[in-house]
């Protein structure tokens, strides 16, 4: 699916949604003032949901991430010699050094 199709389907479910809360209400056998305090106490309960997600997710993402970082740096441990270990046998002299 492409970007602009996955927009669309956004924008129609979106109005869809709002369609359908708004025509709930104009219909709904309860006074304005309950279907206010209703929507605002379903809006709240939702607004702390979402919030309770995003802080799931953002730890659980930190967390698998320093995981991933340990992993990779074990990997580069494992598999990449200590440059200093395998270059201390080498021998070199003062004409190597200086390239001549």
């Amino acid at each position: 699916m492409g970007r602009k199709e996955t927009t669309n389907s956004i924008i129609l479910l979106t109005t869809s949604f709002i369609g359908g809360v708004a025509a709930g209400l104009l219909l709904a056998p309860k006074s304005g003032a309950r279907n206010r305090a209703w929507l605002t106490k379903r809006v709240n309960e939702l607004t702390h949901w979402v919030n309770d997600q995003r802080k799931s997710a953002r730890r659980l993402s930190k967390k698998e991430i320093h995981k991933f970082h340990r992993h990779v740096q074990q990997g580069v441990r494992q598999n990449v010699p200590d440059l200093y270990d395998a270059t201390e046998d080498i021998e070199l002299s003062e004409q190597d050094l200086n390239g001549e």
